[in-house]
């Protein structure tokens, strides 16, 4: 009977040999969250000297377009609508936020980011670790969670997630 002893080495040989497989599967991956990622959407005043002071501390915020943004309550809304010391707008003149004096009149638009999510997705080096092979597909920005997964506003507001790196892998794994 012959008898065969493997190299101790092998497992990690072999790792290092599929490793650029793997990383090829998380750049595709990287590739279809790019493909599924919500675009950012940003608050633009006029920016002349009828724009409320509310309004003027939202110019410039940026948003997923699946999230809400949050702007500061005007007074009367907060002593008569209940909104709270912040209002959470879909966008300007959003009559679901229950913010009537923040809305009155607004002149304010926002400008969609096609590129604002996806242009924070990336994959990293993979990484072996004896017969074992990861390779991450990273999102990185203060929204890439609440963008994935959904959040909910004081109100009972909700914003639903947009899954993108669920919906991504889920890809990636159904073509293989």
């Amino acid at each position: 009977m012959a008898k065969f002893t493997a190299n101790p080495a092998l497992e990690q040989e072999l790792a290092a040999l599929i490793a650029p497989h793997i990383h090829e599967i998380g750049r595709e991956v990287e590739r279809q969250a790019k493909v599924f990622a919500p675009p950012t959407k940003k608050w633009i005043t006029v920016a002349d000297d009828h724009v409320r002071p509310t309004h003027v501390a939202a110019h410039g915020q940026e948003v997923p377009d699946n999230l809400r943004f949050k702007i500061n309550s005007m007074k009367w809304d907060r002593d008569h609508r209940g909104v709270g010391a912040l209002t959470y707008m879909k966008a300007p003149r959003d009559e679901s936020s229950r913010a009537v004096a923040n809305i009155k009149n607004c002149r304010c638009h926002a400008q969609s980011i096609p590129d604002g999510i996806s242009r924070n997705i990336r994959t990293l080096p993979p990484v072996i670790t004896g017969s074992k092979v990861t390779v991450k597909v990273i999102a990185t920005g203060e929204w890439v969670i609440p963008a994935e997964i959904g959040t909910l506003y004081p109100g009972n507001l909700e914003a639903k997630g947009a899954y993108y790196m669920a919906r991504a892998a889920a890809a990636v794994a159904a073509r293989r």
